[in-house]
């Protein structure tokens, strides 16, 4: 028998009609009662298969038939990978151009995105991770960070610190109990702790007296050693008082080198959104979330906040039967709120989509009998295939190293016989993912494990990445101490941060050394405005392609010695034939008017007379990224003979300047600069104005250069410093000048795109170097870049890859790569928690015995144990085939004796549709 089944055929072998496949396209009832809901407050309960993603996609495109503005729409999802799986649905179906302006991401993206674009955070900010929190905090406490990894008990006390510092900002800024994150990083002891201190000082324990204890823990450290306090009071105390003043310190670290971690994002864009005006902060008219169960209050109070106010139109989308992420701060009261909140709007999908009607039965039953769901409220599906007999099986091993082996003996005869469908082997733990693992690897069975460290977090995709991100904006700190502590130029991650964060002090950067022997971007700058001329240039343009777009005026004034050069004032405008936006933001574009007001030269006119105009002098703009590329391009267009990076190498940026010596800003637009620094002139969106401006912000800098350039040049001699720098030129220096040079090449180099040729050319180098051991994982990101993230539209050139895509990039997980088709792996091993939102043809559930389903440590929590049952219901119902459950019958005791293992409770009712196995059978009947 050919156990092969096609894309198109059902699980009996014959094709899919016509009206089958349609079917998956065409709204059933209760899809269609949901795209039509357009206006007010709904919520929608969608179990698995029903279709939600297609139903998020029409109620867009109807939304947008009724007049709503892309722009104006809001769609938050709890995964990235959810909401590219969503964007990649969307610009599929929907081909308008726009489309691209509806936001999708989940929460944290969104804060993210907000953050930046108001100007809440610095402009250089970056964003921890929780490798990078414990360093910190090891550096703080004088620890091993490497030790406090690998040991559970301290990492948890990690943690609970950086928990405490998020507890703290909400307790100072008054935010609501109710919103309040990890609330339980205060343990009972450190209650009594308080309240001890309280007796002995005669306080009043609030949250001000908290504060006040958070803010001057040395002082009631000293105090606490008296004899007035007894032992236990003291060690209890003791312990409370040094975890505050650890967190207040990591506090401090945060802010003094621009760090956020992933809860600082939702925080920080609470706090905002809670005291501003409707106008004065962005808020979307139509809204619709996905996952709803799984957010947390915190979360859902902010998209209460960026809901306009009036008549929007807000949906929610989720299932009760999915809510395992109680540990992330979600709670099932949640949709209890949203039932209220949407009264006389509650949708629930009728019809599953996906299962056939075998597994939807399990299914069913399953939710009413231990989840205790209403039947009629359970969807159907009229999609009965023809079985083969072995879509249900209970098989059963005689202990649990036996089940190892005979997990991975089913899943490789799965693959055998079913070779175009995807297998899962979904754990409870990491511990029995690597068992599964390794029992694979013994029977030479490929395989993509989806659980413990994730691949996109490993040391060496980390460094590649955090290389990425600096030739990106080089102004990234983690970035930089990422890289330097990579590539052994440091041992330690402390020693690399502390290196970085002195040559910002010293308004410098790692590159300086880098690109300028013996100097620095700032000495550079000081030695070109004290001796040569400087042209301070401005562009204005069709649009923000530097390849393409063409430059339509050209402005420019002469310094020499701060003083702008008497007669040097220099305005030209160009002819296009390219269209010009009528609008810029919500302004009209003012060059349109100059251009039917002044007399237009040829391309090749105009930007021979500029190049005369500046002959030897330095260039400088404020942006000038941008400013010489396009100039660089039109040049290439227009005076092909001219090569601009020859004739004039170096030029200076004021934006980068002011980065440098004005450190923290909120952000460094020609405009806010002005402002910030009670600077003249005005940012009009015409060259020759923004010149006169930019102008003033170079005498600025200018001044703020001399402060610094002395306290420089002792740095570079100190003999650490050049003997780290001796090794930093050494091993990154020809690195990064590849990548440098080769950012705004266009022509394709490589069968990769342009992104994916860099990172491997890089990872070859580290690896020829033995800087970093070869990762066998690699390829699996290699081909995921390549197939899935980088298309046609992102252009071919380096810098534009990484422009559209290095944000997605940051957020990766290797969850993202289970649903990929450039995946060949067939064979996946995951956790109940990583395979949320994921779906394979056959589920394999591992150990499903007491003490797993529910966990040993749930028994006597009732809202645990529940939870427990719908982690077991998220793993069957990954599966669009079958299910096998698997069960070892004894396990050894500490005194090697065995002792029975009890099938879970969850199963008792399913037992009638499963077929038992003693031991692994030929899946083919």
């Amino acid at each position: 028998m050919d156990a092969k089944i096609g894309k198109n055929e059902r699980l009996d072998g014959t094709a899919l009609s016509e009206s089958a496949e349609e079917r998956r396209f065409v709204l059933d009832p209760s899809q269609q009662e949901v795209v039509d809901a357009q206006s007010g407050f709904h919520l929608v309960l969608a179990p698995p298969g029903c279709g939600k993603t297609q139903i998020l996609t029409e109620r867009i495109r109807r939304a947008h038939s009724l007049g709503v503005d892309y722009a104006d729409m809001l769609c938050l999802t709890f995964t990235n990978r959810a909401a590219r799986g969503m964007m990649e649905r969307i610009r599929g179906q929907i081909a308008d151009e726009g489309v691209d302006e509806v936001f999708v991401g989940n929460v944290h993206r969104f804060c993210s995105k907000y953050l930046f674009e108001h100007g809440l955070i610095p402009a250089e900010a970056s964003i921890i991770d929780e490798e990078d929190t414990i360093s910190i905090l090891a550096n703080i406490l004088n620890e091993d960070e490497y030790e406090v990894a690998a040991a559970p008990r301290r990492h948890r006390a990690y943690m609970e610190v950086m928990q405490l510092s998020h507890f703290m900002y909400q307790l100072v800024h008054g935010h609501p109990r109710s919103l309040r994150l990890h609330p339980e990083c205060l343990t009972p002891d450190d209650v009594e702790a308080m309240r001890a201190i309280c007796r002995h000082q005669h306080l009043e324990l609030t949250a001000q007296t908290v504060e006040d204890l958070y803010s001057n823990a040395d002082f009631y450290l000293d105090e606490a050693r008296s004899e007035a306090y007894d032992i236990g009071e003291q060690q209890i105390v003791n312990h409370l008082l040094v975890k505050m003043r650890t967190a207040k310190q990591f506090d401090v670290y945060r802010t003094e080198n621009k760090l956020v971690d992933f809860e600082d994002l939702l925080l920080l864009t609470y706090e905002h959104l809670r005291h501003a005006q409707e106008a004065d902060k962005r808020v979307f008219q139509w809204v619709q979330v996905d996952e709803v169960q799984d957010l947390n209050a915190l979360q859902l109070a902010i998209i209460d906040a960026l809901t306009a106010s009036g008549n929007p139109t807000v949906v929610y989308l989720g299932d009760e039967q999915q809510a395992i992420f109680s540990f992330m701060g979600a709670k099932m009261s949640t949709l209890e709120v949203l039932k209220e909140r949407c009264k006389g709007h509650l949708h629930r999908l009728q019809m599953n989509h996906r299962s056939p009607r075998y597994l939807l039965d399990v299914f069913n039953c399953y939710a009413q009998e231990v989840l205790q769901i209403d039947p009629a409220l359970l969807p159907t599906t009229d999609y009965e295939p023809v079985r083969l007999g072995n879509e249900l099986q209970l098989v059963q091993s005689e202990n649990i190293e036996a089940e190892c082996l005979d997990a991975a003996q089913i899943a490789g005869q799965m693959m055998q016989d079913y070779p175009d469908e995807t297998t899962a082997v979904v754990v409870s733990s990491n511990r029995d993912a690597d068992a599964i693992s390794q029992a694979l690897k013994s029977r030479m069975v490929s395989h993509f494990k989806v659980s413990g460290e994730d691949l996109f977090s490993s040391p060496v995709v980390k460094l590649l990445f955090a290389h990425l991100n600096l030739v990106s904006c080089e102004h990234n700190f983690i970035s930089w101490a990422r890289v330097l502590k990579g590539l052994h130029v440091f041992e330690t991650n402390t020693a690399a941060r502390n290196f970085v964060r002195t040559l910002l002090n010293h308004a410098m950067l790692p590159s300086d050394f880098l690109l300028f022997p013996d100097s620095s971007y700032v000495q550079k700058f000081v030695e070109a405005y004290d001796n040569r001329e400087i042209v301070v240039f401005d562009t204005e343009t069709t649009g923000l392609d530097v390849f393409e777009d063409d430059i339509v005026q050209i402005a420019a004034v002469k310094m020499r010695g701060g003083q702008v050069v008497e007669g040097s004032r220099l305005s030209l405008f160009i002819q296009t034939a390219r269209p010009i936006p009528k609008m810029l933001g919500d302004i009209e574009n003012p060059i349109l008017e100059e251009l039917r007001h002044h007399e237009l030269l040829s391309p090749q006119e105009a930007l021979q007379l500029f190049l005369d105009y500046v002959g030897d002098a330095v260039l400088l703009a404020h942006n000038a990224e941008y400013d010489y590329h396009i100039l660089t391009y039109n040049l290439q267009r227009y005076l092909p003979a001219v090569d601009l990076s020859r004739l004039h190498p170096l030029y200076f940026d004021s934006l980068k300047l002011a980065r440098l010596l004005v450190p923290g800003l909120k952000e460094y637009k020609l405009k806010y600069l002005l402002a910030i620094l009670h600077l003249e002139g005005e940012n009009s969106h015409l060259a020759d104005a923004d010149v006169e401006a930019t102008v003033n912000v170079v005498n600025y800098c200018y001044k703020q250069a001399l402060e610094v350039v002395e306290g420089q040049r002792k740095l570079m001699q100190q003999k650490r410093v050049v003997s780290r720098v001796e090794v930093l030129r050494r091993v990154y220096g020809p690195i990064y000048a590849h990548t440098q040079a080769r950012l705004y090449t266009q022509e394709v180099q490589g069968e990769h795109p342009a992104l994916v040729d860099e990172l491997l050319y890089i990872y070859g180098v580290l690896k020829r170097d033995k800087i970093v051991e070869p990762v066998r994982s690699l390829d699996y990101i290699i081909r995921y870049l390549s197939h899935d993230l980088i298309d046609r539209e992102s252009g071919a050139a380096l810098v534009e890859q990484l422009a559209r895509h290095l944000t997605t990039m940051n957020t990766l997980k290797e969850a993202d790569l289970c649903s990929s088709e450039s995946i060949e792996d067939r064979i996946f091993v995951t956790t109940v928690h990583k395979a949320k939102g994921l779906e394979f043809d056959n589920v394999i559930i591992f150990d499903a015995v007491e003490d797993r389903y529910p966990s040993y440590f749930s028994r006597n929590n009732p809202q645990q144990m529940a939870e427990d049952a719908r982690k077991f219901y998220v793993a069957m119902t990954r599966a669009k085939k079958r299910v096998i459950v698997m069960q070892s019958v004894s396990r050894l005791d500490y005194h090697g004796v065995p002792q029975p293992r009890r099938l879970t409770r969850f199963m008792t009712p399913l037992l009638k549709y499963f077929d038992l196995n003693a031991s692994p059978m030929p899946l083919l009947p």
